[in-house]
């Protein structure tokens, strides 16, 4: 079950059967015709705990043992009877995953079940005035008789027509997303969808996961400075310096004009021991076009520089 953020108020989690119409073309297209995840874990949810229940279900198929139970403090919202979309969302980070939301058609969830990933969707089965919500797992489809199967409520194995899991999958504005592994890519990736996803996982991320998340990214978009930033703070935290230069100035090669790569490779040089070389970088950022937030984090940067350069007693070496 789930309350939506938008004024939706506590709503069980509840299945309403739907009557499809068998004269339509089929939704479902894939070349591998039938595909059933099969060893996707199941958990019969309680009253009110499908977001638990599915969201143990999909860390359970990306190689994370975990329970509704132990998931449910972290998700449930006893006093709405419900969980959050932000919530499903953000607990896969604390188990090592990376919860990618998919493009809003029923061809990504087809090709992520033809990739081996089940897909986490929301479903609304009432009406717009009296919304039904409802967690599900798509576990497999069959293109020949144009059906979907799901992990729901408790049943274990569910079958939809596509047109039915379609009109309760647009009622869920189309909510759907995966569980990544740091360093997979989901089947279909949105670059900007994906770097967002992994910047809000490196938070919380191991610095090795961090660094395997934006190494996908780089092989995948090597064009974008953003990835090669976020590979370089990973370096940065495991404190290999040299690597994390490497990466920031992979970045300002793309776009020289970056306050957050020169800033970041500015703190790398002096975390090499090479402040005076550190200095040389924060000098060529034009502090007059930053913001109020960059600014601050330039000046703290020149502080430390300062210090640092204030104390020594030989010169700095060459770096």
């Amino acid at each position: 079950m789930i309350v939506k953020r938008a004024g939706a108020g506590s709503v069980a989690c509840l299945f309403l059967a739907l009557v499809g119409c068998a004269s339509h073309p089929p939704l479902v297209e894939s070349g591998n015709g039938r595909v059933e995840l099969v060893d996707t874990p199941f958990y019969p949810q309680r009253r009110y705990q499908c977001g638990p229940a599915t969201l143990a279900t999909v860390l359970g198929a990306s190689g994370v043992q975990v329970t509704p139970g132990q998931l449910e403090p972290l998700v449930y919202l006893p006093g709405r009877k419900g969980t959050l979309q932000i919530e499903m969302q953000a607990a896969p980070r604390q188990y090592g995953r990376l919860a990618y939301r998919v493009e809003p058609e029923l061809s990504a969830i087809v090709a992520e079940l033809d990739g081996g990933r089940p897909v986490l969707v929301l479903h609304n089965y009432g009406l717009p005035l009296w919304p039904r919500w409802h967690y599900a797992v798509v576990i497999g489809h069959d293109s020949q008789k144009d059906q979907l199967l799901l992990r729901s409520g408790i049943e274990q194995r569910e079958v939809w027509t596509a047109r039915n899991f379609m009109r309760a999958w647009d009622n869920g504005d189309r909510w759907a997303w995966v569980m990544l592994r740091p360093g997979e890519l989901p089947a279909a990736p949105d670059r900007d969808r994906y770097l967002e996803a992994a910047a809000a996982f490196e938070k919380l991320a191991a610095p090795h996961d961090a660094w395997l998340a934006f190494d996908a990214a780089v092989k995948a978009w090597p064009e974008t400075a953003v990835a090669w930033i976020g590979r370089g703070t990973a370096n940065y935290r495991e404190k290999d310096f040299a690597a994390a230069a490497a990466d920031y100035s992979a970045a300002l090669r793309l776009v020289p004009g970056h306050a957050g790569a020169r800033n970041n490779l500015a703190m790398t040089m002096l975390g090499r021991g090479c402040p005076d070389a550190a200095r040389q970088q924060l000098n060529m950022i034009d502090v007059t076009a930053l913001n109020e937030a960059m600014r601050e984090a330039v000046a703290d940067t020149r502080r430390q520089i300062e210090t640092k350069l204030s104390a020594l007693v030989t010169p700095p070496k060459e770096c």
